[in-house]
């Protein structure tokens, strides 16, 4: 492994070295370098205290942020590094967290504690690449495997079943087969930990470029909290990963593609505590599935003043992602759509030529007022009425409308 650490990590390594202390960067930004990725971020890892870490950054701008565990966060030009004592952890409660941590001098107590060997990697400028447990191996073999026996990772910490099916979705790897194996003898740990953190961790399994491969083998896994799938056919399953291969942002599109076989999906997203937002997207996206998206520009300005510009246009993506309309159908909603915004043809009230104050001098107060709006707006849109402020106005004194 031949990398030069950036300015800033580089200074922060060499003000420790500096003063007598062992520095690296460490796990999953080592991993992602060695899979030519650009990692999202850089833990750096230390025999200092953190107490030491603190003196040592005095003049810079640093925070107590996990004392606890041993992490302070350092600020250099408004970039936050998290900076970690090698430790050692001690019982783990509630299968999720260690009842306690011991300070390491060792960097190889603080990399054999780690879930993956894969994420048992550190990096220095210095002594390059620092490897304990094979994991450079099990990364040019594809293989996910467990730091040691995996059926005390698990049990240690129960949300590690749920991180090795999501790096195999992610990096396309397998799950080495021992790992694999505690993964299902130990499953029934998952329930122990809190829905908050295993939607996290669903999510950015779903989002995985090869989740189509990875999830079909783990279907089981999910059923211990989304039992709803044990009476999901084999077939839909599969058919529904295969889709979701098509989208890998929108959260709310992602769900609705995963959960659209199941009859109870509104309560499996109040279970995994969704958002309010994503609740109501993606319970209308499912409500949708089946409504037809005419292509006559009339019809899809009504849909537009219904559902809005952001839903009808993730609407017409999960129809296309799920195959209710082909792609010729669907480069065909988006030239009507493309010919509306270019003529800037009118669907919404904002849209008209006229407001609210212009109702009033008919007479019109209150809800009177909306009710008149959208009659002219329902009018306007079935091209029965010029969207001009002379024609509306003719047509409420033609046709005498007043309160």
């Amino acid at each position: 492994m031949n990398y030069q650490l950036n300015e800033k990590l580089t200074y922060i390594i060499k003000t420790l070295n500096n003063q007598g202390f062992e520095a690296n960067i460490v796990g999953g930004c080592v991993r992602d370098i060695l899979l030519s990725r650009e990692p999202s971020d850089f833990d750096i890892n230390t025999n200092a205290t953190p107490n030491q870490v603190l003196e040592v950054f005095k003049n810079h701008k640093i925070f107590k942020t996990g004392l606890k565990h041993g992490t302070v966060t350092l600020v250099l030009d408004n970039e936050n590094f998290e900076i970690t004592t090698y430790r050692i952890d001690g019982n783990y409660i509630d299968y999720r967290r260690p009842e306690t941590v011991k300070f390491s001098l060792n960097l190889k107590d603080d990399l054999n504690r780690r879930d993956f060997t894969i994420n048992a990697l550190a990096y220095n400028n210095k002594d390059g690449l620092i490897d304990f447990n094979n994991g450079q191996n099990d990364l040019k073999n594809k293989l996910i495997r467990c730091v040691g026996n995996p059926y005390i990772r698990f049990e240690e910490d129960a949300l590690r079943i749920l991180r090795a099916i999501r790096f195999a979705s992610a990096l396309g790897f397998k799950i080495e087969k021992d790992t694999q194996k505690a993964i299902f003898d130990k499953k029934h740990l998952l329930s122990n930990i809190s829905i908050e953190r295993i939607y996290i961790e669903l999510l950015k399994t779903l989002m995985g470029e090869y989740v189509y491969n990875v999830l079909p083998l783990y279907k089981e896994i999910i059923e211990i909290f989304i039992p709803e799938f044990k009476y999901v056919a084999e077939y839909k399953f599969i058919e529904n990963l295969k889709h979701l291969s098509k989208e890998k942002k929108d959260k709310s599109i992602i769900l609705a593609i995963f959960l659209q076989p199941v009859e109870e999906y509104k309560s499996i997203l109040k279970r995994l505590k969704t958002d309010n937002k994503t609740y109501q997207e993606t319970s209308f996206l499912i409500e949708h599935y089946y409504h037809l998206i005419a292509l006559d520009n009339i019809d899809m300005r009504f849909n537009l003043n219904k559902m809005g510009k952001t839903m009808f246009a993730k609407l017409l993506r999960f129809q296309f992602y799920v195959e209710h309309i082909d792609k010729s159908y669907y480069e065909l909603c988006l030239s009507t759509l493309d010919y509306i915004k270019e003529n800037n043809l009118p669907y919404q009230l904002k849209d008209l030529a006229i407001d609210g104050n212009d109702i009033k001098k008919f007479g019109f107060i209150d809800e009177e007022i909306s009710i008149q709006l959208n009659k002219i707006l329902s009018l306007v849109i079935k091209n029965q009425l010029l969207n001009t402020k002379k024609d509306i106005y003719n047509y409420l004194n033609t046709n005498n409308i007043k309160p």
